[in-house]
């Protein structure tokens, strides 16, 4: 059904690619406004390369071939400060924030748990873990003062219900972001706020 978030606005993290972008295109496609953010830049420990600003660029033009308009910046989610700014921007433009999709994630391939790197561990708690908290921190005033019908979305993964082997690091942050979306599901329910993860196979 056509038009089910009209005149809403959505805050989207790592939008630059794909799930994000699939998120800001069809939440444009829907009637929402967008605010996008991705870091644009790889990450050291990561052994694939991360989206460009082009690539920002692009989900940019798609938003806009829907009819929708856009805000994009490049904000790295461990960032609370450059985060923030990017919200509030956009929040300055559109006049509200309802819905929040915190996307942005890395992984690491496999290796036995006792072999990960302190650095990798560290990189993906930072980006997958607290880049959740920073999302939803940087929202809330806005969502909040927006009031009830609001939406956050952690898009999860299956490791956020198994225990996959060989991705010790990554299945960790994906168990801890489900706990942090019952905590704001309890929170958020007073104000007539949902709060829910998807769990996606491998994309």
């Amino acid at each position: 059904m056509a038009g089910r978030v009209e005149g809403k606005v959505a805050f989207i993290t790592g939008a630059a690619r794909g799930q994000g972008r699939s998120h800001a295109v069809r939440l444009a496609e829907e009637g929402a406004d967008i605010i996008a953010v991705d870091i644009c830049a790889d990450i050291d420990t990561i052994g694939y390369p991360l989206a460009r600003p082009e690539d920002l660029d692009e989900t940019a033009r798609l938003v806009e071939k829907t009819g929708r308009n856009i805000v994009t910046a490049q904000a790295d989610v461990r960032d609370i400060e450059a985060l923030t700014a990017a919200v509030n921007a956009g929040v300055d433009k559109f006049g509200r924030l309802d819905v929040v999709v915190a996307n942005a994630g890395i992984f690491t391939f496999g290796e036995a748990t006792h072999e990960v790197s302190e650095d990798a561990w560290r990189e993906l708690m930072d980006v997958n873990v607290t880049g959740v908290w920073h999302t939803y921190k940087a929202a809330a005033p806005h969502l909040l003062a927006a009031g009830p019908g609001g939406s956050v979305i952690i898009i999860a993964s299956l490791a956020g219900f198994k225990g996959l082997a060989n991705v010790a690091a990554y299945t960790t942050t994906k168990h801890a972001i489900v706990g942090l979306m019952k905590v704001l599901a309890n929170e958020l329910g007073p104000h007539g706020i949902r709060v829910n993860t998807i769990h996606p196979n491998s994309i």
